[in-house]
């Protein structure tokens, strides 16, 4: 069954016209939000956090939705195990507490994981399917919010920032490992590299991906923590 809620699985292009424009969209509408955001007032700016924090779980449901009633949800792989799915959730929550520990999680995380799901996307089904859009859909609304925290909430990461969040992150995994191995999934790519193109592609295979994947993790932390860094403080 074809079409644009079908399961007939298509070879996705990766940055054809459809995934370029679809990023191009996204930075669209990220620069107005953040824009609207920096000039609303307490009330705007909380119902543009309850808009995009809807629109995240609109997505995730529709998304989980659609595969049940296609009949191919399994525990194996919907649980929202994998990174930008628990991100989702945390960002959710983010936008509705603003706890400073959240807004931390949703601006190393949640940047730095959901960009790498916009511009290489798991998309089984080609890129005119549901599914595309609500994955670049609902990570890009995560990378949003993630800048949303410094920009608008005014989170400023310390240097000690990304050393914790790293930190969480190897806490976080050693925990999925074990889920992985008692139900044969693969949650967090601990057990195999993902099937469509990614940055794992570029690493040997398992378990070497894993352990070379960790310096590029926290290089991408540093790397956000710089534009807040104190010269005068060294």
């Amino acid at each position: 069954m074809g079409g644009f809620f079908g399961t007939e699985r298509v070879p996705f292009d990766l940055f054809g016209p459809v995934h370029l424009a679809t990023i191009g969209a996204l930075a669209v509408v990220g620069i107005c939000l953040i824009r609207a955001g920096l000039v609303a007032d307490e009330r705007g700016r909380r119902h543009l956090r309850l808009a995009l924090g809807l629109t995240i779980l609109l997505l995730l449901l529709a998304r989980h939705i659609w595969k049940a009633a296609s009949g191919l949800w399994t525990v194996e792989h919907d649980i929202p195990l994998h990174l930008c799915s628990a991100m989702a959730l945390v960002t959710i929550y983010g936008l509705w507490t603003r706890e400073p520990r959240v807004l931390r999680l949703m601006y190393f995380l949640g940047v730095a994981g959901a960009v790498q799901a916009v511009l290489t996307p798991d998309s089984e089904f080609g890129a005119v399917h549901f599914t595309f859009f609500e994955s670049l859909g609902s990570h890009g609304a995560v990378v949003i919010a993630g800048v949303w925290a410094v920009m608008v909430e005014g989170y400023r990461p310390t240097s000690r920032d990304p050393w914790i969040v790293f930190g969480l992150l190897n806490l976080y995994a050693a925990v999925v490992y074990p889920i992985n191995r008692l139900l044969g999934s693969n949650y967090l790519y601990l057990i195999d590299k993902p099937p469509g193109p990614t940055i794992l592609d570029f690493f040997p295979g398992w378990p070497w991906y894993i352990l070379l994947i960790e310096p590029v993790a926290i290089g991408l932390f540093l790397a956000l923590r710089l534009p807040f860094r104190n010269p005068a403080a060294g």
